[in-house]
């Protein structure tokens, strides 16, 4: 790893290393040892820019969701009908090997782990899912704007029941039990019985 002088900077790279090691091995493969030799240097280094290994940790997930949320917002804004805006926002949560939102996934699956013990990763969980469900709001209110959707429960409540449908399918997903393209279908299944409208007619 290079030596940059700015001390942001270097604490940039190591949250870098981190989230490889992350996805690539799990937090057993991303020790401060592990981390240390993945980046060129010694433990002692690592620990000058982050005493609590814990800190690193929060920044690689406050990293990793800003990331995930500025891709799939900054994607879904490019499509103007909300039933299409839906199934692409839906799509896009699915973790299709290969790609990444795969690796976003896995990652944040290993971090949200710690979430339950550590103040500032749970601080950012909360916000997470706070702007992912305002982006899945957004696109429900337009489409009942646009007659295209017909909720039987609130906005806020359709949203947070699409998401919760996501995170619990991206498990078997990511774990090899379930194909990618089977979790998007029954996904978008359960949306269309939450907004009536006929997302997988729609996907064609």
């Amino acid at each position: 790893m290079a030596r940059p002088r700015n001390q942001e900077a270097r604490k940039r790279e190591l949250v870098s290393v981190t989230s490889r090691l992350l996805i690539e091995r799990g937090q057993a493969g991303a020790r401060l040892v592990d981390i240390a030799e993945a980046a060129s240097l010694t433990p002692a280094a690592v620990s000058y820019y982050y005493p609590d290994l814990a800190d690193l940790y929060a920044d690689t997930y406050e990293t990793a969701t800003e990331q995930y949320l500025t891709r799939r917002r900054q994607q879904v804004s490019e499509i103007a009908p909300a039933v299409e805006r839906l199934i692409e926002c839906i799509a896009l949560g699915v973790p299709h090997a290969g790609t990444s939102s795969r690796a976003a996934t896995v990652l944040l699956m290993e971090l949200s782990a710690l979430a339950i013990r550590r103040e500032r990763i749970v601080a950012s969980g909360l916000e997470f899912e706070a702007e992912q469900l305002r982006l899945f709001g957004e696109i429900l209110d337009q489409g009942v704007a646009e007659g295209t959707m017909r909720l039987p429960y609130g906005a806020l409540e359709t949203a947070r029941a699409i998401l919760a449908v996501e995170d619990g399918i991206a498990i078997p997903v990511v774990a090899g039990r379930l194909p990618s393209d089977e979790a998007l279908r029954v996904t978008l299944s359960v949306a269309t019985s939450l907004t009536g409208a006929d997302l997988l007619a729609a996907r064609g």
